[in-house]
Formats: structure tokens, C-alpha cells, sequence
């Protein structure tokens, strides 16, 4: 199972409509689409100047398909977790190893889906955990 940080810049709204129909798109050109497979891991960040924060996680449970009259193929995704504390990337970038420069970081976020190292999947989930204060481990990649 790989893990990915799959990046969004929209409005919350636009987040929260692909969390309901628990689908992501994948827009034409998207970097790493093709390596995404069923049961990979995938952690939501949001960019912009409302966001550069974690939101949650979810697991891919479809391959990439093809809908009848839309431009973009989309993921099926299941088994969401929204955290309701969201974790700054700043308070990360530091340590993040996929952050080749710290200071203009926000270029390692583009393309729409990252491919973290297992360090910086546990720094953002450990980062999660402590400030949502979970006992319960939250989903880990295996």
C-alpha cells in the first residue's frame, strides 16, 4: 500500500462535496495519477492562503474510472477520517523531507498528488493525533 498527500486549493465547499460523493477527480496532467492504486493510504491538504492545513484521511477504493460525459477520471475513496483540528504545514516544514526547499516550500505542493516519504506520513499523522488529543491511533499506513 503507498501513501499520498492529495493536494486541493478550492474553496472548503468543493472539499466538502468530493467527501460526500466520495470521489476525487484527477485532472489531465495530474503528476502520479497512474501510480495510485486500490488500498493506498491518501491524506487531504488543503493550500492557499485558507488553507496550508492537513484535513483527514481516506483509503483509494476504486481504480481510476472513467465517468460517461465528464472531462476527468475520478477515485472512489472510503474509510474518511476529517480531522477537526487541522495541522499547519509551517508547523512542519522543518522536518518534511518532500519539502526540497524550505523557503519556497509551497512549490513542492503542486501537481495535485505528493508522494511523501513513511517520515513525513507519520510527522502529519502524529501531528493530527496530538492536537485532535486521540488515544486511538488514527489510520497508519501499514
Amino acid at each position: 500500500m503507498a501513501k499520498w498527500i492529495f493536494v486541493i486549493k478550492d474553496e472548503e465547499t468543493v472539499f466538502e462535496k468530493r467527501i460526500k460523493s466520495k470521489t476525487w477527480p484527477m485532472f489531465p496532467g495530474t503528476k502520479h495519477q497512474t501510480e495510485v492504486k486500490l488500498g493506498d493510504m491518501i491524506i487531504f491538504y488543503r493550500g492557499g492562503n485558507s488553507g496550508q492545513i492537513f484535513l483527514g484521511t481516506a483509503k483509494i477504493v476504486s481504480e481510476l474510472k472513467s465517468i460517461p460525459g465528464k472531462l476527468d477520471d475520478v477515485f472512489e475513496i472510503d474509510d474518511i477520517v476529517l480531522w477537526k483540528k487541522h495541522p499547519s504545514i509551517r508547523d512542519m516544514l522543518p522536518k518534511l523531507q518532500f519539502i526540497k526547499n524550505k523557503v519556497h516550500w509551497g512549490l513542492s505542493l503542486q501537481g495535485g498528488i505528493l508522494e511523501p516519504s513513511k517520515k513525513d506520513i507519520e510527522l502529519i499523522l502524529d501531528s493530527a493525533e496530538k492536537i485532535n488529543a486521540k488515544k486511538k491511533k488514527m489510520m497508519r499506513p501499514t
